[in-house]
């Protein structure tokens, strides 16, 4: 069984649901979506740099000083693992996470959701982001 090491941890303030980004056996990561009612990971690989991309966005969003408008995103390679940010003027943040398993196979699934966190948070999500890279 390979070793597993979370590296970076997204808890929802409004509710039980969380996202944990973990390293797992050589070119991999695991995203691990969690609620009471919910459960779904995706493992992504991150041969040809999505762990530094990835890293970068928590980031950028963690050196930003105040809420921004728009949407900020970033997207696996192969397109299994999606993440957008979105924030309000009160500093509500909202990451939509897409996970996708199966392409093009007889069962193929995708799940999306959301996560609400606050602003406060980004910072410590990238500094765990550090570990992306450095992991």
């Amino acid at each position: 069984m390979a070793q597993v090491i979370p590296l970076l941890t997204l808890r929802s303030s409004t509710s039980n649901r969380s996202l944990r980004i973990e390293a797992v056996a050589n070119s991999y990561l695991s995203a691990v979506l969690e609620s009471h009612v919910l459960s779904a990971s995706v493992e992504v690989w991150t041969e040809t740099g999505d762990v530094a991309g990835l890293a970068r966005f928590f980031g950028e969003l963690g050196a930003l000083e105040k809420p921004w408008s728009g949407v900020r995103n970033w997207v696996s390679l192969e397109s299994d693992f999606e993440l957008s940010a979105t924030c309000t003027s009160l500093g509500a943040v909202t990451f939509m996470i897409s996970m996708r398993g199966l392409r093009g196979a007889p069962e193929e699934w995708k799940l999306d959701a959301g996560i609400e966190t606050e602003f406060g948070q980004l910072a410590r999500l990238a500094d765990e982001a550090e570990g992306l890279v450095r992991g």
